[in-house]
């Protein structure tokens, strides 16, 4: 199935999810606000299929979330780090964590740290 495109929508929220709107992307920002920066730190942490993971990757880079950066050249290898734009997202990630942490309150389950409070 085809995803709706919402580029011509005039609403934030919209606009938002067309860059974000995959829920690996947001868990990989939110890794990324961890400290995470390479292939693997973000498979093993997933557990992601490397073919999805290059894709996420690969649109976070094209919406300016995250910079490829080469840090060996034999081989090459190259780590994501976030831009000033994938930084501001901490907002929207410590929103949807204050929203899960009270739901899974509400329920009785334990959460795991915020991102501001993983390192």
């Amino acid at each position: 199935m085809q995803r709706k495109c919402l580029d011509q929508q005039n609403c934030p929220v919209a606009c938002t999810m067309q860059v974000v709107g995959e829920w690996w992307s947001v868990l990989i920002l939110r890794d990324a606000l961890r400290g995470l920066t390479r292939f693997d730190q973000f498979q093993k942490s997933l557990s992601i299929a490397p073919n999805m993971l290059t894709r996420r990757l690969q649109s976070l880079v094209e919406a300016g979330l995250l910079e490829r950066c080469q840090y060996r050249i034999h081989p090459p290898r190259y780590e994501y780090v976030l831009t000033e734009r994938g930084r501001n997202f901490r907002t929207v990630i410590a929103a949807m964590y204050q929203w899960g942490q009270r739901y899974r309150e509400e329920q009785g389950q334990q959460t795991n740290p915020a991102p501001d409070q993983a390192n």
